[in-house]
């Protein structure tokens, strides 16, 4: 998977330097897509593969980490148009690169929990199995967002909300009794 992200990665900037250097060709344009299609099917593979091993369920809708997204994506853009005017060299390279860590940022924003073999993340706070007594999840069925959290050994509990679209209860309970000690435990209780 690696080698695929890696290969379709520098045929994307090869293709789009090429593509801003010379104006568009054939072959500029067939190696920004043939890159742009391993890069997504590099994704899609290491997906798959990390569901097998995690459980994430994200929060409800942030409006303003959207709106961070594609500021930091204009931002990139126009970071980009001038270190290229600046250098005279290729500024679509600066946002290629970048542009990772802006989606990087997203998603960690936008976890709510995940579940996998180091332990629990609930809103942003790492919390390893030996430490976790039970997580408590609010009836999913009620057809609102979803409260869950952590009841831990020797802290205060730590909850956070989820979205309920895309929450899965069985999914969750699976990952759990296959990363989490025997004594660990899904609480479900009403809906809040």
């Amino acid at each position: 998977m690696k080698m695929m992200f890696m290969a379709g990665f520098v045929a994307a900037l090869v293709g789009l330097g090429f593509l801003l250097s010379n104006g568009p060709s054939v072959g500029s344009a067939l190696a920004v897509l043939a890159g742009a299609g391993l890069v997504a099917a590099s994704i899609r593979l290491r997906n798959a593969a990390l569901d097998q091993q995690l459980y994430r369920a994200v929060r409800p809708a942030d409006p303003t980490a959207v709106a961070a997204l594609w500021g930091g994506l204009v931002g990139l853009l126009g970071l980009g148009a001038l270190f290229g005017w600046l250098f005279e060299t290729q500024g679509g390279v600066l946002t290629v690169a970048l542009w990772p860590l802006v989606i990087a940022w997203y998603r960690k924003r936008r976890t709510a929990l995940q579940v996998d073999a180091t332990g629990v993340n609930v809103g942003g706070v790492p919390v390893p199995w030996n430490e976790v007594a039970e997580l408590v999840v609010s009836d999913p069925l009620a057809g609102r967002a979803i409260h869950v959290g952590a009841r831990l050994h020797s802290r205060a509990p730590v909850q956070v909300l989820a979205q309920h679209r895309g929450f899965d209860l069985t999914r969750l309970t699976a990952m759990v009794g296959k990363h989490g000690p025997q004594g660990v435990r899904v609480v479900v209780t009403g809906a809040r």
